[in-house]
This record gives structure tokens, sequence and C-alpha cells, in this order.
């Protein structure tokens, strides 16, 4: 199976990859949230995320993130759904998927 990684962007906005995409040159970039098997993490975090609607139709997209009222209201609404999704079988890990839930080393990527 593919390792793969699930990063969103400061809109919410969730993709998927073998690698992560480099920062701008102003030093935004993604946040990568969760990582393993192709398969089994497209499918936990397309269950868990939110289905786009409108201009988002056929995106996923993390909850609460699109519509924070500014960067620290984002990030914590990240952290707080990515605690949630860990839960998901009484532990971070599942069928290979780890959400990463400590640590800003882990959380942030670049």
């Amino acid at each position: 199976m593919t390792p793969m990684l699930a990063w969103c962007w400061k809109s919410g906005l969730i993709e998927f990859g073998e690698v992560a995409p480099n920062d701008e040159a102003d030093g935004s970039g993604c946040i990568v949230f969760a990582s393993g098997p192709d398969a089994f993490l497209k499918g936990r975090v397309s269950v868990l995320a939110r289905h786009g609607q409108g201009a988002s139709a056929g995106k996923l997209l993390i909850p609460g993130v699109p519509e924070a009222e500014g960067k620290m209201a984002a990030v914590d609404a990240l952290r707080a759904w990515v605690a949630w999704a860990a839960k998901g079988n009484g532990s971070r890990r599942s069928n290979g998927v780890t959400f990463f839930t400590s640590g800003t080393r882990e959380m942030f990527h670049g």
C-alpha cells in the first residue's frame, strides 16, 4: 500500500499526496494532519470531513476552518477537528492511519 499524507490549506481545503507541497515564498503553506495507506487515509478523512457545497462542491474541508475569524481561530478549529478525528476507534491510529495530535513539529509543515 502506498503511504500518503493528508494536509489542509488556510482555506480549510483538504488534499492528499505522497509529498506535501513546499511552502510559498512568504512562508505560508499547508498543514499536514494525517498519514497512512492511500485507500484507508482517503476513506477515513472523507467520512469525517465536511463535503463542500456550491463553489466547493466535490471538495473536502476541515469543519470550522473556512468560516473562522482569524488565523488562530482557524488553527484552533483544525486542532479540535484532528483531536476529534483521532478518537475514531479509541486511538489515534486505525488501519495504519495516524492523525497528528501533538506538537507543532508534527502538525505544521515547513
